[in-house]
């Protein structure tokens, strides 16, 4: 019975440690899952002058969107870089659009 109590306060003081390498454990695998994904990855970069088309469906705006119409919706210009992976879009008449435009929403158009 003491020869239980003596293993079982063992094991609750090495508990914590056990917790901590499961801890570190659990982020090297979230590292290795990211760098698998991110060496896939192809990031979009446009400069300014590009032709560019934008997501037509984002989140509030696709309310009496048609379940078969287009995705894309453009060409625009972009007008300026606003910071990274933001852009000023104008149209070809040279109206520009209200708000910035993340490049995530936008595909290059070859024209």
């Amino acid at each position: 019975m003491i020869e239980n109590d003596d293993s079982r306060r063992v094991d609750l003081d090495l508990l914590e440690q056990k917790r901590q390498l499961a801890a570190l454990k659990c982020l090297e695998h979230k590292r290795r899952v990211e760098r698998y994904f991110n060496r896939k990855v192809k990031f979009r970069v446009f400069i300014q002058g590009d032709l560019v088309l934008k997501r037509r469906l984002l989140a509030g705006s696709n309310l009496g969107v048609p379940k078969l119409g287009p995705n894309w919706e453009g060409p625009y210009i972009v007008r300026e870089i606003a910071g990274p992976n933001a852009y000023y879009l104008m149209t070809s008449d040279g109206t520009q659009l209200p708000r910035t435009w993340s490049g995530d929403d936008l595909k290059k158009f070859y024209a």
